[in-house]
């Protein structure tokens, strides 16, 4: 149970392929404590409770059974890495409808789309120019983002996004890039400087 419920909150930080490869590891372990459980090798219980005076003790234990415990510990947590994997590739696919998987990895924001970068408590809100359709490049860059936790952050992706990143359009013009936390905020803002070479961003009014 400790095992597994150690393996939870990483595989949800993992990409579908550290996922998939730690699967196997736990895979691997589980066969290797099955394979050093001998179901023939049973030994009287011992202590005051089971002696009984002129009789065979009736209690007996195997001391390979915790090979049996640790390997099922093991499958729990290979489960548990399959199932994030599985997850993360069934949210990039609803995020991603419509959308080939050859364009999944392409960044679809331009900075020539951009009039105004504005800072937030959460990190930065990007006010569109008009005529761009706002509600499709939400849609790609919701996209890209499913693409790139599935795949991870270190691949060639958009310079905007890091981990702790969430996408949300807000009207018809503006799309803000929100951190989970107040590091991720700022390293937000860094980027948004860095990639729309401005030295300050505008405080939303």
């Amino acid at each position: 149970m400790f095992l597994t419920a150690c393996a939870a909150p990483r595989a949800n930080t993992m990409t579908v392929a550290e996922n998939e490869n730690e699967a196997q590891v736990h895979a691997a372990r589980a066969q290797k404590e099955r394979a050093q459980f001998d179901p023939t090798e049973l030994r009287p219980a011992s202590g005051p409770a089971m002696r009984i005076e002129g009789m065979a003790p009736e209690f007996s234990y195997n001391p390979t059974q915790g090979h049996l415990t640790t390997a099922d510990a093991e499958l729990r947590a290979a489960a548990t890495h399959l199932e994030a994997a599985h997850k993360l590739e069934v949210f990039e696919d609803a995020a991603c409808r419509d959308i080939p998987p050859a364009q999944r990895a392409a960044c679809p924001l331009l900075a020539s789309s951009v009039t105004r970068v504005q800072h937030t408590d959460a990190g930065f809100a990007l006010v569109m120019k008009p005529g761009v359709d706002v509600a499709d490049v939400h849609r790609r860059l919701s996209c890209h983002l499913a693409w790139a936790r599935a795949t991870g952050f270190e691949r060639p992706s958009c310079p905007l996004f890091v981990k702790g990143l969430e996408i949300l359009r807000q009207g018809d013009d503006v799309i803000r890039f929100d951190g989970v936390s107040k590091e991720v905020a700022a390293e937000l803002r860094t980027q948004a400087r860095r990639v729309f070479a401005g030295p300050t961003l505008a405080p939303v009014p």
